[in-house]
């Protein structure tokens, strides 16, 4: 008898011991919070330019809301609106922003709500965790973000460098990254699609897949997953190949 209470106080010092598993945000708000404590680990760098960000004074913070300022003179990135129609400095060119691979708007397929306001989107069972997910959020400089907004990814023809070094074009329908972190894209919409769901065309899902096996998993994709999966406490099967 005094042997089994022994081991039964043993599993139960064992369980207390145990640290939790970890749990995916809750929402998008929780997701930002714990996307920039990852970021600094992963690499403070913004993911369409690899642009160094640092965290912002309290002056710049006075011209508009953001915690992290880009260098945007390390990688050569120009603003298309350095001021604002007021006369103001537009603050977007010079922050981090966190930005959707896949946007909500196509998140809300999955969830069918896409013609729905946000808010109605919101109150639908697992909405909000995949509007948190931490594989789907980037940092991005403000600008390229409001930019880019809902636009799929595609292949724009030419290459109008309309912000500097950075590689990244914009037209009416579609947005065209650089080829570097194609299939780090496409990895993650084919990882949502799967998870929550989406609706996607199929000529879409097949540039993602395309995408996917013209830039294989690199070393700086696999430690970024490996602390986001921690993190999320689930992996990105489209990145580990299980």
């Amino acid at each position: 008898m005094k042997q089994a209470v022994q081991a039964i106080a043993l599993v139960l010092v064992g369980l207390l011991a145990a640290p939790a598993l970890a749990e995916p945000p809750k929402d998008f708000g929780a997701g930002k919070k714990a996307a920039a404590k990852l970021w600094w680990d992963i690499g403070p760098a913004s993911f369409y330019c690899h642009c160094p960000y640092r965290e912002a004074t309290a002056e710049e913070k006075k011209i508009r809301r953001g915690n992290l300022w880009v260098v945007g003179f390390a990688c050569g990135y120009q603003a298309q609106e350095p001021i604002t129609s007021k006369g103001k400095v537009n603050a977007r060119p010079l922050r981090i922003e966190w930005e959707h691979i896949v946007p909500a708007d196509w998140i809300a397929t999955g969830f069918n709500c896409r013609d729905k306001k946000r808010e109605e989107c919101r109150t639908i069972p697992g909405y909000d965790e995949a509007e948190g997910d931490l594989f789907n959020l980037v940092p991005a400089v403000g600008e390229l973000n409001g930019d880019r907004s809902n636009k799929l990814y595609g292949i724009i023809a030419g290459e109008d460098r309309e912000y500097g070094a950075c590689d990244f074009e914009v037209t009416g329908s579609k947005a065209e990254p650089m080829k570097s972190v194609r299939g780090d894209i496409a990895r993650v919409w084919l990882y949502m699609i799967d998870q929550y769901g989406l609706k996607m065309a199929p000529d879409y899902v097949a540039l993602m897949k395309q995408w996917s096996a013209a830039d294989p998993v690199g070393k700086i994709e696999k430690l970024r997953h490996e602390k986001i999966a921690k993190e999320m406490g689930r992996e990105n099967k489209f990145v580990t190949g299980q």
